[in-house]
């Protein structure tokens, strides 16, 4: 049985997933996608909720959708692709990871992941020396691969930076999935534009966040109502308004002069001014957003962890041959229960980071003790 494996977020479900999809699909048996739950890469909360989002995959070519836990899903690039890459890795049965490029050239990311994993002496000099003039990091690794020789222009596009990253994890453990690109089809990652084929998923977002009709742009019938930040505006702001600057430095990304800039700003109200006035040049509004939103659940793993656990979220008829298969192989345990894993920090943060959310749908918490994978 070859499989595949595709890192999402289907937030929400739009043409693009479904092209890179249906390119899987020419070449596999099964395709499993690991997807984040109620937060994603961004710094933001998930518009639908991660079942829906799920029974979206299914229903659309995928056979099984796994959970990436939230202390990867509100990571950095680096800390998102390696955790999910680690989980796939682990379940020792896939065969392939593919994802969207903006290049689409899989040597010339390969090129950049090598440098970058090799961390030569002249690569941290060069990206030393740019931070130290209070550049971002992502600017200042810009700059050393440039110093390096490299097409540093690869990494100003977003799809391009995950796919270097997730190389970058494969390559790091030495696994045996082979990494595969399609290059990315019409709008851009943050184009809020409706002029291409493929619109991004920041403007499927936008216009259902403004009232219009975003159905036609989408391939599943959502059912709850949308979320988004301005609905954790209060709960954000009374969070940094109680924490102290010191607990502010135990969330991951803050360090002491981001959390005296947060405790400056914890006079205003909402996400969004909270943001802008913490941002600057070197600290980049998604790392502030991520901050926020690990924030908001209690996140304080200021290291990324390893995976401790796999679990499913939904399956279907072949996804469940694929779960049979994992269950044989897997090096780690696979959850279907929350009991199961009751007493894991990492699944505790996914209980938070689930009871938070359904707070602004009026849900009481615990749903995920009360969860089972959806089959279809």
């Amino acid at each position: 049985m070859k499989i595949s494996a595709l890192i999402a977020e289907f937030n929400p479900f739009h043409a693009g997933h479904k092209l890179l999809i249906d390119n899987m699909r020419q070449e596999s048996d099964a395709v499993v996608a690991i997807m984040s739950g109620n937060f994603v890469q961004r710094g933001e909360c998930s518009i639908y909720k991660k079942a829906e989002r799920a029974c979206a995959a299914l229903k659309n070519g995928v056979d099984l959708v796994l959970e990436l836990p939230a202390v990867f899903a509100l990571s950095s690039a680096e800390g998102f692709a390696r955790g999910g890459v680690k989980i796939l890795d682990a379940c020792n049965v896939i065969d392939t990871l593919w994802f969207g490029s903006e290049c689409g050239d899989i040597d010339a990311l390969t090129s950049l992941a090598d440098i970058l994993n090799e961390e030569s002496p002249s690569f941290c000099k060069a990206l030393d020396e740019k931070l130290s003039r209070g550049a971002s990091f992502p600017a200042a690794r810009t700059y050393a691969l440039s110093k390096m020789g490299a097409d540093a222009s690869l990494l100003e596009s977003p799809n391009n930076i995950l796919a270097v990253e997730y190389i970058r994890a494969l390559k790091a453990i030495r696994s045996d999935i082979k990494p595969v690109t399609i290059k990315r089809m019409g709008a851009g990652y943050n184009e809020k534009s409706c002029e291409k084929e493929i619109p991004s998923a920041s403007f499927v977002r936008s216009l259902i966040e403004s009232g219009k009709d975003a159905d036609k742009y989408m391939l599943y019938k959502f059912e709850s109502s949308p979320l988004f930040m301005k609905n954790f505006d209060l709960f954000i702001a009374l969070r940094l308004k109680t924490a102290s600057a010191e607990e502010l430095c135990l969330i991951p990304d803050c360090n002491e002069e981001l959390a005296v800039r947060l405790k400056k700003a914890s006079q205003l109200n909402t996400f969004d001014e909270i943001v802008s006035a913490v941002s600057t040049r070197r600290y980049t509004q998604s790392r502030i957003r991520r901050i926020l939103c690990n924030l908001l659940i209690n996140n304080c793993f200021k290291a990324v962890p390893e995976p401790t656990y796999i679990r499913p979220l939904a399956f279907n008829e072949t996804g469940s041959k694929a779960l049979k298969e994992m269950k044989k192989t897997a090096s780690l345990p696979i959850r279907t229960r929350g009991g199961a894993i009751k007493d894991d920090d990492i699944f505790l943060l996914e209980c938070r980071s689930t009871d938070v959310y359904n707070l602004a749908h009026g849900i009481e918490g615990g749903e995920e003790f009360r969860f089972t994978p959806i089959r279809l």
